[in-house]
């Protein structure tokens, strides 16, 4: 109890809006490296992602996207840095968010500087995902984009709470206003759009599908985003351990984590582990894929401990408990987001080695990629 103390101590050193800017400047961080190992692993990752393509294909510090995500990510520190430090300095978080607020103003500035041409790609695919749709020539990106958005779906939702605790506290900040300001019904809801727009791209994909196995796996996939929402709402009245609702909430996550793992193992990252898992022939890969197999089996054990992340709410209460502080929710957002990135380049690995997209480290490119304009 004492070492729990003293971590919920030491998080009330980093506000809320700090917490969340951290996660953002993380995932940047993120997926600046996974460009750069794609890249070095001869996948044409900017064909795949259809941003423009450098001059020379297999170097990646001359591709605009991977500029931007590292410049952003540079920039994020800094600004972490300031925010921190005026938060330690004045005693006050409201400080703190002038810097997050100017980070998202340079992301999204319509000022023809800072790589204008991809931040203004990237607005529009926030749009365009922000509706439920996506263009069917940027399928891929926006869907890697979109899945994305449903591991940061509580990163997202305690946004409004920062909002709220802007908005409403007047007392020291040191202080976590999580149960005095939440409301679990807004933030649910908030959290479920993300997976809410999953659900509607995939049933799109199933009325645009040309032949029935199509509308069979897209069918399979919008069940797996559907499957979500009870476990996100049964969540807000199942506050009595071992009621009944509170077994319902907890059988509705087993299933989606179940079934969610299997689609990123058999479908995302086309790994053929679950079709005879007994045969070692069904363990080896009928076509070129950049890791061994023991490589593709630790990371798929890995993204199975992190999707079952939410049994410790079955733990004795006075362990389960940890997870309901800031610092036990804040661990759990941050392994997710990481989930996600293991998930994200892997399973862009998975898209090159189905269509062949690899680069020889001559070849030499200045085609332009479409864009949605």
């Amino acid at each position: 109890m004492a070492l729990i103390e003293d971590l919920n101590h030491f998080i009330n050193y980093f506000p809320l809006v700090l917490r969340l800017f951290f996660l953002v400047v993380f995932g940047l961080y993120s997926f600046t490296l996974i460009l750069h190992l794609l890249v070095i692993n001869r996948v044409d990752v900017f064909s795949l992602l259809h941003t423009p393509l450098p001059v020379n294909r297999s170097q990646q510090a001359n591709a605009p996207l991977w500029q931007l995500s590292f410049s952003l990510s540079i920039l994020g520190t800094l600004l972490f840095v300031i925010a921190e430090s005026l938060y330690l300095i004045s005693g006050s978080d409201e400080l703190a968010y002038v810097p997050v607020f100017i980070f998202g103003v340079i992301v999204f500035m319509p000022v023809h500087k800072f790589w204008f041409f991809q931040r203004k790609v990237f607005t529009r695919q926030c749009l365009r995902i922000l509706g439920g749709s996506y263009r069917p020539d940027y399928k891929f990106p926006d869907v890697i984009f979109s899945d994305l958005l449903t591991s940061y779906s509580r990163v997202i939702a305690d946004l409004w709470l920062a909002g709220a605790i802007l908005i409403y506290v007047t007392d020291s900040p040191n202080n976590s206003h999580r149960k005095q300001y939440e409301n679990e019904v807004i933030m649910s809801m908030i959290a479920a759009y993300p997976y809410a727009i999953r659900f509607r791209q995939c049933l799109i994909e199933r009325s645009s599908a040309d032949n029935s196995s199509d509308k069979f796996w897209s069918t399979l996939n919008s069940i797996k985003y559907f499957t979500a929402f009870p476990a996100i709402f049964l969540g807000i009245f199942a506050k009595k351990r071992f009621s009944f609702l509170w077994f319902l909430w907890n059988t509705s996550s087993a299933i989606n984590s179940t079934y969610s793992f299997w689609w990123d193992v058999s479908m995302d990252w086309s790994l053929p582990f679950f079709k005879q898992p007994l045969s070692i022939q069904n363990w080896k890969f009928g076509v070129r894929r950049l890791f061994p197999t023991f490589t593709f089996a630790v990371v798929s054990a890995i993204d199975f401990v992190l999707r079952m992340a939410w049994v410790v709410r079955v733990l004795p209460e006075h362990q389960s408990a940890f997870f309901t502080t800031d610092f036990g929710i804040f661990i759990m957002q941050f392994l997710e987001v990481f989930r996600r990135c293991v998930w994200v380049f892997f399973r862009i690995e998975a898209e090159a080695s189905k269509s062949l997209a690899y680069v020889n480290i001559s070849d030499r490119s200045d085609i332009p990629t479409i864009h949605p304009d």
